[in-house]
């Protein structure tokens, strides 16, 4: 996909602004474009499953190519943060709910994924910004559990974030979001202090600003920014195994351990994030250059729709069990 297609965040960004301003009912304009919009105009547009030539793979790899989009996402995040900060002052508590929802939709759904290409990253200004964003919504301990945890423990028992068979998602999200903070305390318990910290911080400045209705606000869009990125990790992972060998270790990770979709248009809004396969295969690369893996599971939809069906276990579970038994059976194949 050419980097040009994920300034299609621009998009999300005019609806959210839309949802803000506007009254009822055209402030759920962003609810209806995320959960309704979305998977409509993947239905519509279909799959890309192309994959970048060597020529593209090596251009697309410079930062001259890839870094504009995600920087161009940075400023727009903390403008609609301030933007909600300074309209939830004064507003009641219906409207500052919805606003937190609207503002955490975006926050969590690419605040998040941004912030996640950044905390790959080896160069420290990638590192900052992606501290930065994820403290923005009170959640920096992600940046260490998932690259020195998910990505070493993932699609295993051992994995808070990897969602296992038949265990529905409101469970699973009790399970991660505890067991994500208890592994990173464990892993790096110095820099889980500083991103509470710096969250800390935020919260301090808001409060000054903009008194508690604020700071209820921005506590609000966190805790949905949060649930928005641990339905995305139930949704990557679903019931997926790795064996374990006589040794007591893990296979190595291979394609068929991520759920992956394929679908365009939400693929250039969340930065390739579906290309999962490929990213636990090569974490480094940046998005633009990750590959469709063709052994890898596929999901009918792309994310914002399969979290549709996730908040309805009975329904995932008749849909994704089946898919589930296709992947085992493909694994028992010579």
């Amino acid at each position: 996909m050419n980097p040009i297609y994920f300034f299609s965040f621009i998009l999300l960004t005019f609806i959210t602004f839309v949802g803000m301003v506007a009254p009822f009912p055209f402030n759920l304009l962003p609810l209806i474009f995320v959960f309704i919009g979305i998977p409509l105009l993947d239905f519509i547009i279909g799959e890309d499953k192309k994959n970048p030539n060597e020529t593209q793979e090596q251009n697309w790899k410079k930062f001259s190519i890839w870094g504009p989009a995600v920087y161009y996402y940075v400023i727009t995040h903390f403008a609609i943060l301030v933007l909600g900060i300074v309209q939830s002052r004064g507003a009641s508590i219906s409207d500052t709910i919805i606003l937190s929802i609207i503002v955490g939709l975006y926050t969590g759904g690419l605040g998040i994924t941004v912030g996640h290409e950044l905390c790959h990253k080896k160069e420290k200004i990638h590192r900052f910004f992606a501290d930065l964003l994820l403290a923005s919504v009170c959640y920096q301990h992600f940046a260490i559990e998932h690259v020195r945890g998910h990505h070493l423990e993932v699609s295993t028992p051992n994995d808070p974030a990897s969602s296992r068979r038949n265990e529905n998602v409101y469970t699973f999200l009790i399970r991660t979001i505890t067991g994500s903070f208890i592994h990173a305390l464990k892993i790096d318990s110095k820099g889980v202090f500083k991103g509470i910290f710096i969250s800390i911080l935020f919260s301090i400045g808001i409060f000054i600003f903009g008194g508690i209705q604020a700071l209820c606000f921005f506590l609000l869009q966190s805790f949905v920014a949060i649930i928005l990125l641990e339905l995305v990790n139930y949704v990557e992972h679903y019931g997926l195994t790795r064996k374990q060998l006589p040794n007591g270790r893990f296979e190595k990770v291979l394609p068929i351990h991520s759920w992956n979709s394929s679908h365009k248009f939400s693929n250039s809004l969340l930065f390739n994030l579906q290309r999962h396969s490929d990213h636990h295969a090569l974490a480094h690369l940046p998005y633009t250059v990750l590959k469709n893996q063709d052994s890898a599971p596929q999901l009918p939809s792309g994310y914002p729709g399969m979290i549709m069906l996730s908040l309805l276990p009975p329904l995932w579970f008749k849909h994704m069990n089946q898919r589930l038994d296709q992947v085992n059976l493909s694994k028992q194949d010579p």
